[in-house]
């Protein structure tokens, strides 16, 4: 545990009680086109009929026209509804229509499949709606219906690299995909509210039996998919990977298939089988790109000794490590080693050439920017190896990665060291796609909640000198008359898959420091910029990422616009350990640049936080990371422009040590005692007093509050959006300029009593609760599980209370046995250093808690 002057304070919980939903949203919403639909009834059941007979004869059509020697397919067609947008209800369609829904797509489209070719039950509704009869009414709610086919089915469910190639593949021509598989059958857990003469207890175990009924189905469905994929497969003469068939406790209601088929078995399955959702090409591994580099560094006489026997294990999940490196020797956890892919499980040496990757990233987690060049050093860390790039520095074909992440996280999660912090500094050379999460993205999302761990992700590297619609390199943008940065917020330098998972702590790169010459420049001209080569946001749902920045370096461009990271400006690149296995040199050097290395420096703090906080979630250590971060000067005091594309850059900032770990006189962190877990429609109110003597007037010096939330919920890759993707989804809310915390508590909670306050002036955050809220207008807070905001003002302008409710939505599920798990945290800071308040805070914290448990004691008292 961490001794310090200034220990983080617990956050004082006020209530929970049921969320109390603003009268405008509590009114039953009918969009204006199901209302003009069920005006014209007969002549949209006729519509909706004709689409029907379209789709039966496009179907009729391309059965005519595939060969009888094609591999035999499941009865059921793909079908593409669209409804509204804002009022998706697929349980319904599900119920009403005997459809599986096999995904949601963006603009109201959703993915279904029909088991029935006749579609009867459809055709049923559908007449029931044209004589306005009873169970006819879902048949509104449907705008169109149309065969999932052609263009638009490509478009649907392909990535957009394997899209824009479509049409280019031979039918011999051999291709690896991730094929992403829906098996819940149409069967969903029958939920049904409380009874009137169940308990609570009957009520939730009666839930857990239903839920387990439709997990054994989906897991029979996913079984009976297999099967159909592998025999299909066979008939063209592919391959499946075995560990396909091997059960995923953390994604039940659709599997992952890697596949390799020639590409007319690839039409024929994308075209045809109709329980497909999403295809991608299988993952490459991008690795930092060095256009020149010459190794000039040094050799020193340093001895690392051993960490201490219980200190903080990391794994590495990379290329390997050469093991013996004297200055890594001590500290890897060499018994626990491992490579997942191939026969050799020992052979986890590190094959990048010429000097190493996973090597690198090993000495970055364990020195950060400072490797230490004489006397005696204890590591602060065990570094642990998992191996998942072959000897061609790529990730194998036959192999997942998802799949190799699963037995990673079982493997050292569960091992002797109990290990939580990842380093992931590998990512595919493409973009995320915003459609769905990506089967890698989604499986970091469903570790991290099931099994309490933080995967720290680098964002991923513009190449220097790259082609292709969405992987230009920096060399084609600058041809093209787009200079830095302005390139750098180009649809093809987005955030590279995995780095849009919501759980991982995505991390971008910025410049330490700046080079001038008369032929070489650095790309940055000034410290703290963005990296030439670094991705940006926004994610998948608009999310902020990258989460944080570090330093990664820059390259240097000379004035005909060639590219390199030239020895002769090593000022502007990070300090590396070097691999010394294929080419001989020296043990360090600063000879490489990339978000590779900016990613490990963020690990090493979250290990520290860790050892600070050995007892509590990676949720925790999350938020405490991007609390701590900052944007530097020429963002933080930044035009509006220039904040607004500064988030996209640098997310929340660059984190600081000192801040995340402990406090001063001028700073207070306020967190969470414990993890909390919350359902859907729960609301938890946090109070913070603010002492009387920082809010006396004429006290102007400025003070900072910086408000964090980290979550996790249960993930569902079918859906599309942030809502249907996660089973509970949260958000934070504060209580007006004016509004005291009983008004507050009364506004949100049903169960509070007193008046609302009329007072409806917002703090002026940055980011904001909605898009267009804060000064970031198209940003907003809400749409990742880690969100941040921050808000400035005079010490004299401070609220009494200043108020902050956890407010849990429903999400995919409407189970009450689902609940989100949360840390929340809190920061008040003189941003002069002109006012002392850490001790006031610290007795109005204490004094507020001995108030609420007393008045507890006393309810409690009157009750019994």
């Amino acid at each position: 545990m961490l001794e310090t002057d200034f220990p983080h304070i617990q956050l004082v919980k006020r209530t929970r009680g049921s969320y109390q939903t603003p009268d405008h949203h509590q009114r039953d919403y009918t969009p204006e086109r199901e209302k003009e639909l069920r005006a014209n009834h007969k002549t949209h059941a006729v519509a909706l009929a004709r689409s029907v007979d379209e789709m039966r004869a496009i179907w009729a059509k391309g059965e005519e026209e595939r060969p009888e020697t094609a591999p035999a397919l499941p009865a059921g067609k793909p079908i593409l509804l669209q409804l509204d947008p804002d009022n998706l209800d697929l349980d319904e369609i599900r119920r009403r229509l005997d459809f599986e829904i096999v995904c949601q797509e963006e603009d109201g489209f959703v993915i279904v499949a029909s088991h029935d070719v006749d579609v009867t039950t459809f055709n049923e509704v559908v007449d029931l709606f044209s004589r306005l009869e009873r169970g006819g009414g879902v048949a509104a709610r449907i705008y169109d219906v149309s065969a999932s086919s052609g263009d638009e089915r490509l478009r649907q469910i392909l990535s957009s690299e394997l899209y824009d190639r479509w049409g280019e593949i031979d039918d011999d021509e051999p291709i690896w995909i991730n094929a992403g598989i829906a098996c819940n059958g149409g069967y969903e857990p029958r939920l049904t509210p409380m009874g009137k003469k169940e308990t609570e207890e009957t009520y939730q175990a009666r839930h857990r039996s239903e839920r387990m009924k439709a997990y054994d189905r989906w897991d029979e469905v996913r079984t009976e998919r297999i099967g159909q994929i592998e025999r299909f497969v066979e008939a063209y003469d592919g391959y499946i990977d075995p560990s396909t068939k091997e059960p995923d406790t953390d994604i039940p209601d659709e599997f992952t298939a890697r596949i390799r088929l020639p590409g007319v078995g690839l039409r024929d399955f994308v075209f045809n089988y109709p329980y497909l959702f999403d295809v991608e090409e299988a993952e490459v591994a991008e690795l930092p790109v060095s256009p020149s580099s010459t190794s000039t560094g040094s050799t020193s006489p340093v001895v690392i000794s051993p960490p201490p026997s219980d200190a903080v294990a990391i794994c590495v999940v990379d290329s390997g490590i050469q093991e013996n490196h004297r200055l890594l020797k001590a500290a890897v956890d060499s018994s626990e080693s491992r490579c997942f892919f191939g026969n050799s499980s020992a052979d986890v040496a590190d094959y990048v050439t010429p000097s190493g990757h996973g090597t690198r990233i090993a000495g970055v987690v364990l020195f950060g920017d400072n490797i230490p060049s004489t006397g005696t050093h204890q590591a602060e860390f065990w570094i642990q190896n998992a191996r998942v790039l072959n000897k061609q520095n790529e990730l194998p074909d036959d192999r997942a990665i998802y799949d190799m992440l699963s037995e990673i996280v079982d493997h050292f999660r569960y091992g002797h060291r109990g290990t939580r912090i990842y380093n992931q500094s590998i990512c595919s050379p493409s973009v995320c796609r915003l459609r769905h999460m990506s089967a890698w993205a989604a499986k970091i999302d469903a570790l991290s909640h099931r099994h309490d761990v933080l995967f720290i992700q680098s964002v991923g590297n513009i190449h220097p000198d790259a082609t292709g619609r969405m992987r230009l390199g920096i060399k084609q943008h600058l041809a093209a008359g787009r200079d830095y940065p302005s390139y750098l917020l180009m649809d093809s330098c987005r955030v590279a898959n995995p780095g849009q998972s919501l759980q991982a702590l995505t991390v971008g790169s910025i410049s330490r420091d700046v080079y001038r010459s008369s032929t070489w420049n650095s790309f940055a001209d000034a410290p703290q910029r963005p990296s030439a080569f670094s991705r940006t946001g926004r994610g998948i749902f608009g999310v902020v990422k990258p989460d944080v920045v570090e330093f990664g370096g820059d390259f240097v461009r000379n004035l005909s616009n060639d590219i390199s990271n030239n020895p002769i400006a090593k000022s502007v690149y990070p300090d590396l350990v070097r691999c010394n296995l294929h080419t001989a040199g020296p043990s360090t050097d600063r000879d490489q640049v990339g978000t590779s290395f900016a990613a490990p420096k963020v690990t090493r703090l979250a290990a520290q936080l860790q050892a600070a906080f050995p007892k509590e979630s990676t949720l925790l250590y999350r938020a405490l990371i991007a609390l701590s971060a900052r944007w530097p000067d020429w963002a933080f005091f930044g035009s509006r422009q220039e904040q607004i594309e500064a988030v996209r850059h640098l997310g929340y900032g660059l984190p600081d040590h000192d801040r995340a770990t402990q406090n001063t006189d001028f700073r207070v962190t306020m967190i969470t005692p414990e993890l909390q877990k919350i359902k859907a429609k729960q609301v938890d109110v946090y109070q913070v007093n603010i002492p009387d003597r920082l809010r006396k007037p004429g006290n102007a010096g400025e003070v900072m509050i910086e408000v964090c939330l980290s979550y996790s919920a249960a993930s569902r890759r079918t859906r599309r959006d942030r809502r249907g993707y996660l089973s509970v989804w949260l958000d934070w809310r504060t209580n007006y300029a004016g509004e005291s915390a009983d008004e507050f508590a009364a506004r949100l909670v049903k169960e509070a009593s007193g008046s609302v306050s009329t007072d409806r002036e917002r703090f002026d955050w940055v980011v904001g609760e909605h898009a267009g809220t804060g000064k970031l207008t198209a940003s907003n807070r809400t749409a990742g599980t880690l969100q941040k905001d921050w808000c400035k003002m005079p010490a004299d302008q401070l609220p009494a209370s200043f108020c902050i409710a956890v407010v849990g939505h429903q999400g995919h599920s409407v189970s009450p046995l689902d609940e989100a798990k949360y840390h929340l945290t809190v920061a008040v800071e003189s941003l002069g250093q002109e006012i002392e308040l850490y001790n006031d805070m610290e007795a109005e914290v204490d004094l507020l808690a001995s108030e609420i448990e007393a008045s507890k004691v006393e309810i409690d008292e009157l009750e019994t």
